[in-house]
Protein backbone atom coordinates (compact mmCIF):
# COMPACT_ATOMS: atom_id res chain seq x y z
CA UNK A 1 0.00 0.00 0.00
CA UNK A 2 2.78 2.41 0.95
CA UNK A 3 4.66 1.57 -2.27
CA UNK A 4 1.55 2.41 -4.30
CA UNK A 5 1.16 5.77 -2.55
CA UNK A 6 4.83 6.62 -3.12
CA UNK A 7 4.60 5.60 -6.77
CA UNK A 8 1.56 7.79 -7.34
CA UNK A 9 3.25 10.69 -5.59
CA UNK A 10 6.36 10.30 -7.76
CA UNK A 11 4.28 10.22 -10.95
CA UNK A 12 2.44 13.37 -9.92
CA UNK A 13 5.73 15.06 -9.06
CA UNK A 14 7.30 14.16 -12.40
CA UNK A 15 4.26 15.45 -14.28
CA UNK A 16 4.44 18.70 -12.33
CA UNK A 17 8.15 19.05 -13.04
CA UNK A 18 7.61 18.34 -16.70
CA UNK A 19 4.96 21.03 -16.93
CA UNK A 20 7.31 23.53 -15.33
CA UNK A 21 10.18 22.50 -17.62
CA UNK A 22 8.17 23.13 -20.75
CA UNK A 23 6.67 26.44 -19.63
CA UNK A 24 7.59 29.06 -22.20
CA UNK A 25 9.65 31.97 -21.01
CA UNK A 26 9.25 35.61 -21.98
CA UNK A 27 11.42 37.20 -24.66
CA UNK A 28 11.99 40.73 -25.99
CA UNK A 29 9.03 41.86 -28.05
CA UNK A 30 6.52 39.62 -26.26
CA UNK A 31 3.18 41.17 -25.42
CA UNK A 32 1.80 40.45 -21.95
CA UNK A 33 -1.33 41.30 -20.02
CA UNK A 34 -0.88 42.31 -16.38
CA UNK A 35 -3.79 42.13 -13.95
CA UNK A 36 -3.61 43.43 -10.37
CA UNK A 37 -5.92 42.05 -7.68
CA UNK A 38 -6.24 42.67 -3.95
CA UNK A 39 -6.56 46.46 -4.26
CA UNK A 40 -9.32 48.94 -5.03
CA UNK A 41 -10.81 49.19 -8.52
CA UNK A 42 -9.19 52.60 -9.02
CA UNK A 43 -5.77 51.17 -8.24
CA UNK A 44 -6.37 48.22 -10.53
CA UNK A 45 -7.06 50.56 -13.43
CA UNK A 46 -3.69 52.20 -12.90
CA UNK A 47 -1.87 48.91 -13.42
CA UNK A 48 -4.07 46.59 -15.45
CA UNK A 49 -3.29 46.51 -19.15
CA UNK A 50 -1.09 45.17 -21.91
CA UNK A 51 2.66 45.74 -21.94
CA UNK A 52 5.57 44.80 -24.19
CA UNK A 53 8.89 43.32 -23.15
CA UNK A 54 11.51 45.79 -24.38
CA UNK A 55 14.59 45.07 -26.47
CA UNK A 56 16.61 44.98 -23.26
CA UNK A 57 14.33 42.27 -21.83
CA UNK A 58 12.66 44.54 -19.28
CA UNK A 59 9.17 45.95 -18.78
CA UNK A 60 8.16 49.43 -17.66
CA UNK A 61 5.27 49.32 -15.17
CA UNK A 62 3.35 52.21 -13.57
CA UNK A 63 4.68 53.72 -10.33
CA UNK A 64 7.88 51.66 -10.35
CA UNK A 65 11.07 53.69 -10.59
CA UNK A 66 13.04 51.00 -12.41
CA UNK A 67 12.30 48.55 -15.18
CA UNK A 68 11.46 44.96 -14.27
CA UNK A 69 13.43 42.12 -15.83
CA UNK A 70 11.20 39.69 -17.74
CA UNK A 71 13.33 37.65 -20.14
CA UNK A 72 14.04 34.11 -19.02
CA UNK A 73 11.03 34.11 -16.70
CA UNK A 74 7.71 32.39 -17.22
CA UNK A 75 4.66 34.66 -17.02
CA UNK A 76 3.95 33.40 -13.49
CA UNK A 77 7.58 33.89 -12.48
CA UNK A 78 7.50 37.43 -13.81
CA UNK A 79 4.26 38.03 -11.86
CA UNK A 80 6.05 37.08 -8.62
CA UNK A 81 8.90 39.49 -9.41
CA UNK A 82 6.40 42.29 -10.08
CA UNK A 83 4.63 41.61 -6.77
CA UNK A 84 7.95 41.86 -4.96
CA UNK A 85 8.82 45.09 -6.79
CA UNK A 86 5.58 46.74 -5.67
CA UNK A 87 6.07 45.50 -2.10
CA UNK A 88 9.71 46.57 -1.90
CA UNK A 89 8.79 49.97 -3.31
CA UNK A 90 6.23 50.46 -0.56
CA UNK A 91 3.48 50.90 -3.14
CA UNK A 92 1.25 47.94 -2.28
CA UNK A 93 1.37 45.80 0.85
CA UNK A 94 -0.21 42.62 -0.54
CA UNK A 95 -0.48 42.84 -4.33
CA UNK A 96 -1.67 39.79 -6.28
CA UNK A 97 -0.46 39.92 -9.87
CA UNK A 98 -1.53 37.75 -12.80
CA UNK A 99 0.47 37.80 -16.03
CA UNK A 100 -0.64 36.22 -19.30
CA UNK A 101 1.54 36.03 -22.41
CA UNK A 102 -0.29 37.09 -25.55
CA UNK A 103 1.94 35.19 -27.96
CA UNK A 104 -0.95 33.44 -29.60
CA UNK A 105 -2.77 36.64 -30.39
CA UNK A 106 -2.33 38.08 -33.89
CA UNK A 107 -1.60 41.76 -34.15
CA UNK A 108 -4.55 43.12 -36.10
CA UNK A 109 -3.36 44.57 -39.38
CA UNK A 110 0.33 44.04 -38.58
CA UNK A 111 2.60 43.39 -41.54
CA UNK A 112 6.20 42.77 -42.55
CA UNK A 113 7.49 44.89 -45.41
CA UNK A 114 9.70 42.93 -47.80
CA UNK A 115 11.53 44.68 -50.61
CA UNK A 116 14.58 44.59 -52.81
CA UNK A 117 15.46 41.49 -54.77
CA UNK A 118 12.48 39.28 -54.01
CA UNK A 119 9.90 38.05 -56.51
CA UNK A 120 6.92 39.87 -54.97
CA UNK A 121 8.00 42.97 -53.08
CA UNK A 122 5.43 44.47 -50.75
CA UNK A 123 3.77 43.75 -47.43
CA UNK A 124 3.11 40.27 -46.09
CA UNK A 125 0.79 39.55 -43.12
CA UNK A 126 2.64 39.23 -39.84
CA UNK A 127 2.09 36.25 -37.60
CA UNK A 128 3.62 35.51 -34.22
CA UNK A 129 6.84 33.54 -34.54
CA UNK A 130 7.44 34.43 -38.21
CA UNK A 131 11.11 34.14 -39.18
CA UNK A 132 13.18 35.95 -41.79
CA UNK A 133 13.11 33.02 -44.22
CA UNK A 134 9.35 32.63 -43.80
CA UNK A 135 8.79 36.30 -44.62
CA UNK A 136 11.00 36.00 -47.70
CA UNK A 137 9.10 32.89 -48.80
CA UNK A 138 5.83 34.77 -48.36
CA UNK A 139 7.21 37.36 -50.78
CA UNK A 140 7.85 34.65 -53.37
CA UNK A 141 11.47 34.02 -52.40
CA UNK A 142 14.60 35.71 -53.69
CA UNK A 143 15.01 36.67 -57.33
CA UNK A 144 18.05 35.57 -59.41
CA UNK A 145 19.96 38.75 -58.58
CA UNK A 146 19.67 38.49 -54.80
CA UNK A 147 22.81 38.42 -52.72
CA UNK A 148 23.48 37.25 -49.19
CA UNK A 149 22.96 40.57 -47.39
CA UNK A 150 19.53 41.36 -45.94
CA UNK A 151 18.80 44.64 -44.20
CA UNK A 152 16.44 44.38 -41.24
CA UNK A 153 14.88 47.66 -40.10
CA UNK A 154 13.41 47.58 -36.62
CA UNK A 155 12.49 50.39 -34.26
CA UNK A 156 14.64 52.97 -36.01
CA UNK A 157 17.69 50.68 -36.11
CA UNK A 158 19.21 48.84 -39.05
CA UNK A 159 20.82 45.40 -38.92
CA UNK A 160 22.59 43.53 -41.70
CA UNK A 161 21.95 39.78 -41.59
CA UNK A 162 23.45 36.98 -43.68
CA UNK A 163 21.19 34.78 -45.82
CA UNK A 164 23.85 32.07 -45.85
CA UNK A 165 23.72 31.61 -42.08
CA UNK A 166 20.91 29.42 -40.74
CA UNK A 167 20.81 31.26 -37.41
CA UNK A 168 20.26 34.54 -39.27
CA UNK A 169 17.50 33.16 -41.50
CA UNK A 170 15.81 31.84 -38.35
CA UNK A 171 15.67 35.22 -36.60
CA UNK A 172 12.13 35.81 -35.31
CA UNK A 173 10.56 38.96 -36.68
CA UNK A 174 8.33 41.47 -34.93
CA UNK A 175 5.25 43.23 -36.19
CA UNK A 176 6.09 46.03 -38.65
CA UNK A 177 9.69 44.96 -39.22
CA UNK A 178 11.07 45.65 -42.71
CA UNK A 179 13.36 43.43 -44.79
CA UNK A 180 15.37 44.59 -47.80
CA UNK A 181 17.04 41.91 -49.93
CA UNK A 182 20.18 43.41 -51.43
CA UNK A 183 21.66 42.70 -54.87
CA UNK A 184 24.51 40.22 -55.25
CA UNK A 185 27.91 41.88 -55.34
CA UNK A 186 29.61 41.98 -58.73
CA UNK A 187 32.82 40.30 -57.58
CA UNK A 188 32.78 38.69 -54.13
CA UNK A 189 29.47 38.49 -52.31
CA UNK A 190 30.62 39.12 -48.74
CA UNK A 191 28.42 39.61 -45.70
CA UNK A 192 28.59 43.28 -44.69
CA UNK A 193 27.28 42.91 -41.13
CA UNK A 194 28.89 42.37 -37.74
CA UNK A 195 28.40 39.42 -35.40
CA UNK A 196 28.04 41.60 -32.31
CA UNK A 197 25.21 43.58 -33.88
CA UNK A 198 23.21 40.51 -34.93
CA UNK A 199 23.83 38.55 -31.73
CA UNK A 200 21.03 40.39 -29.92
CA UNK A 201 18.54 39.29 -32.60
CA UNK A 202 19.31 35.58 -32.50
CA UNK A 203 17.10 33.63 -30.11
CA UNK A 204 14.90 36.65 -29.31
Amino acid sequence: MMDTVITRWMVAFLIFMGMGATAETLRPGDAIRVTLRGVTADEQQRINGEYTVGDDGRVSLPMLDGLVRATGLTPSGFARVVEKSYKDGGIYAFPAIDVVALKEQKAAGAVISVGGHVKRAGQVPFRQGMTVIQALDAAGGRDPYAGRNILLLRGGKQYCIDFKKLAHKSIVLRANDSLQMEMKAALIDRWKGKDEEVKSLIGN
